[in-house]
């Protein structure tokens, strides 16, 4: 009896401890809109792709990204006009911050 009792506590411990793991690798993704302070600039991620709308100019197809650590890529072309948006920080708050400022999530 108390080696099953301790089978189904270290199996309990293990199952935990997997999805704290799984959940800490995927808690900084981004999600939702994130917001400037005055709603003209929005950035959507969804679908593992970040929806930028600068003033009503959009970007409908959407943009691949990659989250590494506290940093967002954003697979803007190198030539392009947004490339110096690219690269963004995931702040300890939440927030994000980059070229275009600090950015809420909605």
């Amino acid at each position: 009896m108390v080696k099953s009792r301790l089978f189904i506590t270290l199996v309990t411990a293990s199952v935990l401890a997997v999805a704290l793991v799984m959940a800490g690798c995927h808690g900084n993704r981004p999600d939702g809109v994130y917001t400037d302070t005055t709603g003209h600039l929005s950035l959507e991620f969804r679908g593992g792709k970040a929806y930028l709308n600068m003033g009503g100019m959009a970007d409908p197809e959407g943009t691949p990204y990659d989250v590494n650590g506290d940093k967002i890529t954003i697979h803007y072309p190198p030539d392009g006009m947004l490339a110096g948006y690219s690269v963004i920080t995931i702040n300890s708050d939440g927030t994000l911050q980059g070229a275009m400022g600090i950015l809420r999530k909605k």
